[in-house]
C-alpha cells in the first residue's frame, strides 16, 4: 500500500482551505448527480471511474459502460466520495494505491476531483495529471471534456509524462491568472487599468502645461518686438 500527500504551500496554486464537506459515511444513494447520465468508457480502459464533486453533488462523472463488461465498479462513486471526505485538511492532493487499484484526489475548493484506475496499467501519477488538466477547465466544460482527456491515458513513456506535466503546469498558471483577473473585475476596476488611467491623466496635464508655456513664450517674443519697434512705450502716447 502506498500513500502520498502533498501539503498546500504557503502561496497555493489551487487551494489553501480544508477538504470539501462530504458525507462521513458516503453511499451512492447519498450523492446527488447532475441530470445527465455519466460519460462511459470502454471496459478495456484502465481508468475505472472519475468524477468532480461540488460539496456532495457530482457535477461531472466518467465510468465504465456496464453493458460492455464494466461490472464490479458499482462501489466506485462511494469510494471516491470516501476518499474526498477522509482527505487531510490543507492538502492539495492525495494519491493511494491498494488492492490492484490506484486512487487520486485533487482538492480545489469548492471542487474535489477524484479518479480510480487499474494499477499498474494506469499509475496514480498519471491520474493526478489527468485531474490537474481537468481542473484547468471551466466547470461547465468538465463533463464534455472528461472522456476526451481520459482516452489519452495512460501516457506511453516517461517523455510523454514529462511533456504533459509541463503542459499542465502552464495551463494551471494561465487558469490562475484568469482567476486573478476575474477577482479584480469583481472588486472593481483592475489595478492595471487604474494605473493606465492615472498615466493618461498625467500626460494630459503635462501637454496642457507645455501649451501654456509655448503661448507665454510667443507672447513674450511679440511683446519684445513691439517694444523694439516703438522704442519703449512711446507708441502709447501717439
Amino acid at each position: 500500500m502506498f500513500y502520498q500527500h502533498q501539503q498546500t504551500p504557503s502561496a497555493p496554486v489551487l487551494c489553501s482551505s480544508p477538504s470539501p464537506s462530504l458525507p462521513a459515511n458516503p453511499n451512492p444513494r447519498d450523492i446527488s448527480r447532475a441530470a445527465e447520465l455519466p460519460r462511459m468508457l470502454p471496459a478495456s480502459h484502465p481508468l475505472l471511474y472519475a468524477c468532480t464533486f461540488r460539496d456532495s453533488s457530482i457535477v461531472a462523472e466518467l465510468a465504465h459502460d456496464p453493458d460492455a463488461g464494466g461490472a464490479g465498479t458499482d462501489d466506485l462513486p462511494a469510494l471516491a466520495a470516501a476518499l474526498a471526505a477522509s482527505a487531510p485538511p490543507h492538502h492539495q492532493y492525495v494519491t493511494h494505491s491498494a488492492a490492484g487499484r490506484a486512487h487520486a484526489l485533487l482538492l480545489a475548493p469548492p471542487l474535489a476531483l477524484a479518479a480510480v484506475s487499474r494499477a499498474p496499467q494506469l499509475p496514480a501519477s498519471h491520474l493526478l495529471l489527468f485531474l490537474r488538466r481537468l481542473r484547468c477547465l471551466p466547470e461547465f466544460r468538465m463533463r464534455d471534456e472528461m472522456e476526451r482527456l481520459a482516452l489519452r491515458l495512460p501516457f506511453p513513456d516517461e517523455g510523454a509524462l514529462a511533456r504533459e506535466a509541463a503542459d499542465v503546469a502552464a495551463a494551471e498558471a494561465q487558469a490562475e491568472e484568469a482567476t486573478r483577473r476575474e477577482a479584480e473585475l469583481a472588486r472593481g476596476t483592475p489595478k492595471r487599468d487604474r494605473r493606465a488611467r492615472g498615466g493618461a491623466g498625467r500626460a494630459w496635464r503635462r501637454q496642457l502645461w507645455l501649451i501654456i508655456l509655448a503661448d507665454l513664450v510667443i507672447l513674450g517674443i511679440l511683446f519684445a518686438a513691439w517694444l523694439a519697434v516703438c522704442r519703449g512705450f512711446s507708441c502709447i502716447g501717439r
